[in-house]
């Protein structure tokens, strides 16, 4: 029984759910009575049923994510519940439904996914006046369909779009079927409680066994357990518990296995993969998904890491050429729920995932076949030819692949004209080889091209190849312009979609039925795949094999990978396919370099490639090094192609082994000398052992071309050197891993073309094997050589926890309300009706105003001193006599309010000691502003008695509340203008206007904008404030699809953003609140129920996200309070007031701290007074500016956390033991120990019997 014990590979693989912003969401899903998923993908795209009535199929492509909008193009084709989709194996844009409507259709996806409705279909199949169930794809011959209604089953030919097979023989509603994966059977399970074997092309009766199944006439499924001879059921007992049964067909009467469940209601939808046996459960309406391993003994199911999450409405598994492999996915489950799709991925967890793990990865079927529907219905039986998953192994690497054949109608005229050819040209053919005898693999995977324009639809117009060519070259010769041979077709779709493998099997057929042959050839111009095949696979060959390519590494999340570099053609003799010759460096192969440094990191801009992230050589001495460069494939290098890297990677012909010294002759141009290089290895190795990123990679590069390229220490103190995690001073996050010197600016033609005589011109080498000149290589290196170690001096510092990103020490604030006690509740009457630019709620340190609805424009006003529930009846308020537009408390005056209302009028209030007790509609002052609305109104930061206002008159004024003057106008709007801020320092404001632009402005100097630039595109509202003492702008507002956004901008750049982060979709304004002390900036909507926090720093990526706040409750209005009335003791270093429906509730925000009896004077700096004037409102007119003072948050009597940690633990003597004296070594790392205890929890040497009283000497004596 010691097979019991053996470990899989995939025991432990794991699911991995990503976060919401990676899933397709809010999307329209209902609950339908279906026997189908509601979800199918192929390698492209997904699709699902859409809205309540599942009438409609809204498909997107497979790697979409975001919210959707309910405008976004669907299929529009059947009248009702479509109650089962799939794609085809073999073309990923080819979709059935099949629908309540007794209705199957054929639908074709573009290339680009849809970009509107659809509603007319390629084909449409009927099954005459019943309810079809269930539909699908042979999983053998290409064009087969079929489909179940009722107790029928029928086959369709897709290319004939007649049905060619029909069997009424089931005696109720087939509720599932599925084709054994050779598709010479198929199973069926219905309603009458049995299962059923099924094969279309027997004699006589179809139905060849029978079994009973489950117990319930409820819904049921079955799915085949790849090639094997067995089936696996899924439905319910007699007691509806739900049950899992494995048979044998080869003893199908009695179960192999059976297994009950739980008592749900939902049917589990069996998802089944024959290459890893990994079977996942997902029941309909659960929110778990089961993974089981199938073994083909006991105990058969082996229950593994099971995923719980959002409620199930379908599942589907995404195929295997869709994975991301290099990420060891083994498995991709798309969750269907009701308003997302939730990829799921199964990992197995390695330690590394930098190669590509075979092991997990067996043969998988293809994507094409040669047999048709009519040949499998006439007895033809063949297997799809399986295909490899390792990156080395397909033309682009790891990426998806995906197979576009066009529509149905272009598929089947070519299909035709294939076959008329096919038979024309079999009658002239030699049986010389057995390969030539069979049809070609690939004749019904030709792609197309338009006669009329030439335009290839699918397919890789560039492949070609050496041997097949010399095959048809002399035999096939095109007869029109607009028309392509047959060969010409296939041999393009073989280069795209033909494994190494094989490639290398017809390309050694081929050479051997070739090789006496004397017809002239031609050189290859095709993909790189292909040329890297039919160059190195040669049986002549004096090496009799070949290397094959290195693994791709784990590419980062953003798919960053080295641009492409596909070897261009040339002209050579007859002998070119034959000459023996190493394998050329391709796309492909220039992935699989192996990576000597750190993993990569993700990054948000799409210009960051692998190479300029990492610049990782090539280990020296390896065979990678040297590649071989074509007689004549070696042009001009544009002047756009070269780029401002240091790195120099050297072609160097290598045909035989007596001509790689000597440069002449082969059309190669004459690379540097192994005295020039070693030259310039020596100049450059002093400096290499400090050098940082940029550096080190040149001198590795360099280094490779030297004599001691072989060593193996050499070897690996490059390797430790590049696998330091080494980034600049400014770099926080993961995209400025970039080097230091791609930064620079790039080379003029007369500084690429001039340089060192040693330089190879770039016409002499590839055009994308060059990253810069070696020109630029030897400035960089000499004479600038001093310059360089000053600038990477100060990056050899930061080590790996800059990699991550900056820490901050607001990253895990925390956002508490308030006790209820301190709640002023039983608010009512709030008004809905404030204009989007009033924040709608104001408070100050003792009480806060709160606009009501109604007519009057009526604000109430409540002191925070009597919290509580307000009693009934009329709240006393501020009766404005007009609607009210904006209001805000005085910084410096806590008792004065000034309200702005529609008739351009500002109202002075001033509020009693103890608040209101009635209403009252005389206010204190009033100041005639502006003869139009009033947009808001703002008081001055530092001087008193200075207000702002901006009306409709698209003006802002200036004035002098004690004079009741008017002293600045600031114009240059063209909108209305949403929002204006005041510098800090107070001498500069911002503006932002629904024109699109920011503008920055010097009151008492100009009444223009000094500095204008873009700020938010959408139309719908925007917010503005200042950071990091004036040097930068946030903006928040909207994009053109109305996704709330935050933006920083440099205050003296305004054309561009230096960074912008997306929240979501909501039409509510964020309003900013930016706290100086910490940089960290609050914003949140009316309406919100999240404030969400971000740390604005002056380096990349400049808003950096914390922890975000999630409140019980929607809040109406947010109000933060001066920095002098935090509770610091508590660590509390914002305060804030919410407004809710029904409460205004306090809510504090502090920072977790173990040592809170310390004054934190890490978090709490000297803070600028902003509650008390800094001068009057005559001096800031006149320009007399002066700073605020600053003063000190910390409490009397209360240590500073820096002077705690700077005391240093005293030095105790070493005491002589019975186990002699201690060492001095370990004397100091028990000071260590004392000091770092010390530092993080409270250090007591007093004893608990210390405190306690004793007896009196009289007592004892007694």
């Amino acid at each position: 029984m010691a097979w019991r014990f053996k470990a899989s590979k995939y025991k432990n693989a794991a699911p991995i759910v990503p976060k919401a912003e990676a899933c397709v969401r809010e999307i329209c899903v209902g609950s339908y009575q279906t026997y189908g998923n509601n979800i199918a993908a192929s390698a492209a795209f997904m699709a699902f049923n859409w809205e309540h009535s599942g009438s409609s199929v809204a498909v997107l492509p497979l790697d979409d994510c975001g919210r959707k909008s309910k405008t976004m193009p669907l299929l529009h084709g059947h009248t009702d519940t479509v109650t089962d989709l799939k794609f085809s194996p073999f073309h990923d844009g080819l979709l059935a439904t099949a629908s309540q409507d007794c209705l199957v259709k054929i639908w074709h996806i573009p290339e680009k996914g849809l970009e509107q409705s659809l509603s007319d279909p390629e084909a449409v199949f009927s099954h005459k006046q019943r309810r079809v169930e269930t539909v699908g794809f042979h999983p053998t011959a290409d064009g087969l369909m079929y489909s179940t209604a009722a107790g029928c089953v029928a086959l369709f030919d897709i290319a004939a779009q007649k049905e060619i097979f029909s069997n009424n023989e089931h005696p109720e509603v087939i509720q599932s079927a599925s084709w054994r994966e050779d598709g010479t059977v198929l199973a069926t399970s219905c309603k009458d409680k049995c299962v059923r074997i099924f094969d279309p092309r027997a004699a006589g009766s179809p139905i060849q066994m029978v079994a009973e199944s489950h117990q319930s006439i409820k819904d049921s499924r079955v799915v085949w357990l790849g090639n094997q001879s067995r089936i696996l059921t899924t439905g319910f007992d007699a007691a509806r518990l739900r049950q899992v049964i494995i048979r044998d067909i080869r003893n199908f009467n009695t179960p192999e296995k059976t297994l009950e469940l739980d008592c749900s209601t939902g049917i589990l939808m069996p998802l089944f993969d024959p290459d890893t046996n990994m079977l996942f459960l997902a029941g309909k309406g659960d929110t778990t998904i089961n993974y089981l391993e199938i073994t083909d003994k006991d105990p058969y199911l082996i229950e593994g890491l099971r995923h719980t999450g959002e409620q199930t409405k379908g599942a589907c598994l995404v195929p295997k050429r869709a994975l991301k492999v290099m990420e060891a996915e083994v498995n991709r489950v798309l969750q269907l729920t009701s308003n997302m799709v939730i990829p799921i991925m199964y990992q197995v967890p390695r330690k590394t995932y930098r190669d590509f793990h075979a092991d997990l990865y067996p043969e998988t079927t293809g994507y094409k076949t040669e047999l048709i529907a009519s040949e499998w219905l006439n007895g033809t039986n063949q297997a799809v030819p399986k295909m490899n998953l390792d990156p080395a192994k397909r033309e682009h690497g790891d990426e998806p692949i995906i197979i576009h054949r066009g529509n149905l109608s272009d598929f089947v005229k070519n299909l035709e004209n294939l076959k008329a050819k096919g038979k024309t040209q079999n009658q002239h053919q030699k049986p010389a080889t057995t390969s030539m005898a069979k049809r070609n693999d690939n004749e019904h995977f030709v792609m197309l091209r338009k006669c009329n324009n030439g335009e290839e639809r699918n397919g890789n117009g560039n492949a070609s190849d050496c041997n097949e060519k010399r095959l048809h070259q002399a035999k096939v010769q095109p007869k029109e312009e607009c028309s392509l041979n047959q060969s010409e077709l296939i041999r393009k779709f073989e280069a795209k979609y033909k494994t190494d493998s094989e490639k290398d099997q017809q390309a050694q057929q081929l050479h051997h039925h070739l090789d006496d042959k004397d017809s002239p050839t031609e050189h290859s111009t095709g993909s790189s795949e292909e040329a890297s095949s039919s160059a190195a696979l040669d049986t002549n060959s004096p090496s009799g094999s070949h290397s094959p390519p290195k693994p791709m590494p784990r590419t980062s999340r953003n798919n960053s990978l080295p641009e492409s570099t596909t070897p261009q053609s040339g002209s050579g003799g007859d002998s070119e396919c034959n000459t023996p010759r190493p394998r050329p460096r391709t796309t492909a192969a220039a992935a699989y370099k192996p990576r000597l440094g750190p993993k990569p990191f993700s990054s948000n801009t799409g210009d960051v490639s692998f190479d300029k992230v990492f610049a990782v050589p090539v280990a020296p001495g390896s065979h990678e090094n040297i590649s071989t460069v074509g007689q004549d494939n070696c042009g001009d290098a544009p002047a756009g192609g070269s780029k401002p890297d240091l790195i120099v990677e050297i072609e160097i012909q290598k045909s035989e082994p007596n001509v790689a010294g000597n440069g002449n002759g082969n059309g190669v141009q004459k690379s540097l000398t192994t005295s020039e290089r070693r030259k310039i290895f020596e100049q450059n190795s002093e400096s290499s052992e400090n050098s940082t990123e940029g550096e080190d990679r040149t001198d590795a590069d360099l280094r490779r071309f030297s004599a001691v390229r072989s060593s193996i220490a050499e070897r690996r103190r490059v390797y430790e050197s590049r696998s330091k995690s080494q980034v600049d001073e400014k770099a926080q996050s993961p995209v400025p891993l970039r080097r230091e010197s791609s930064k620079v600016e790039p080379l003029k033609p007369s500084q690429q073309l001039g340089g060192n005589s040693n330089v190879i011109p770039a016409s002499g080498i590839e055009n994308k094997r060059i990253s810069v000149p070696e020109g630029k290589l030897l400035e960089e290196h000499r004479g600038k050589k001093s310059a360089m170690e000053a600038a990477f001096s100060a990056a050899s510092i930061k080590r790996t926890s800059t990699v991550f990103g900056k820490v901050s020490k607001f990253r895990h604030l925390k956002g508490t309300p308030g006790h209820k006690s301190t709640h002023i509740e039983n608010l009512r009457n709030l008004s809905r009706q404030i204009p989007g630019e009033c924040n709608g709620f104001h408070a100050n340190h003792e009480r806060v105003a709160v606009p009501l609805a109604g007519p009057g424009g009526k604000i109430a006003i409540f002191e925070l001193s009597r919290p509580g529930r307000l009693p009934d009846g009329v709240i006393p308020s501020l009766v404005n006599g007009s609607n009210v537009m904006d209001f805000q408390w005085d910084p410096f005056d806590a008792q004065r309010l000034a309200v702005a209302c529609d008739d351009g009028i500002v109202k002075l209030w001033r509020i009693d000691e103890g608040g209101l007790t009635e209403p009252t509609n005389e206010p204190q002052g009033e100041l005639t502003a502006h003869l139009d609305k009033i947009y808001f109104i703002r008081f001055h930061p530092l001087a008193a008695d200075v207000l702002l206002t901006a009306s409709y008159d698209m003006t802002i004024k200036l004035w002098d509340l004690r004079t009741m003057t008017e002293k600045c106008i600031l114009t240059g709007h063209t909108d209305q203008i949403f929002d204006f801020a005041w510098s800090p320092c107070g001498k500069l404001g911002a503006s932002v206007c629904k024109d699109g632009k920011i503008r920055v402005y010097n009151p008492r100097k100009s009444e223009t904008p000094i500095r204008e630039g873009n700020g938010p595109v959408g139309t719908r509202g925007a917010r503005i404030t200042w950071a990091l003492e004036g040097h930068y702008i946030v903006c928040t507002g909207f994009d053109k699809v109305s996704e709330r956004q935050i933006s920083v901008y440099n205050a003296q750049k305004l054309s561009a953003p230096l960074n912008t982060a997306s929240l979501d979709v909501s039409p509510s304004i964020l309003i900013p609140f930016y706290d100086e002390d910490s940089s960290t900036l609050f914003v949140t909507g009316k309406g919100d129920s999240t404030i969400y926090c971000y740390e604005i720093t002056d380096e990349e990526p400049y808003i950096c996200p914390l922890s975000h706040h999630r409140c019980s409750s929607l809040h109406q209005g947010l109000s933060f309070l001066t920095k002098n009335h935090c509770d610091v003791a508590s660590v509390e270093f914002s305060k804030a007031y919410r407004l809710t429906n029904t409460t205004i509730e306090p809510l504090s925000f502090t920072v977790p701290r173990i040592k809170s009896e310390l004054f934190q004077d890490d978090l709490f700096p000297p803070t600028r007074v902003t509650w008390s004037a800094t001068l009057s409102a005559e001096d800031w007119f006149a320009c007399n500016d002066k700073s605020a003072a600053k003063v000190s948050l910390k409490p009397e009597g209360m240590d500073t956390l820096s002077s705690i940690q700077q005391v240093p633990a005293p030095v105790k003597k070493p005491e002589h033991t019975q186990f002699g004296n201690k060492s001095e070594y370990e004397t100091n790392k028990q000071q260590e120990i004392q000091k770092s205890v010390s530092a993080r929890m409270e250090y007591n040497t007093k004893l608990e019997q210390d405190d306690m009283e004793g007896v009196d000497e009289n007592e004892w004596q007694e």
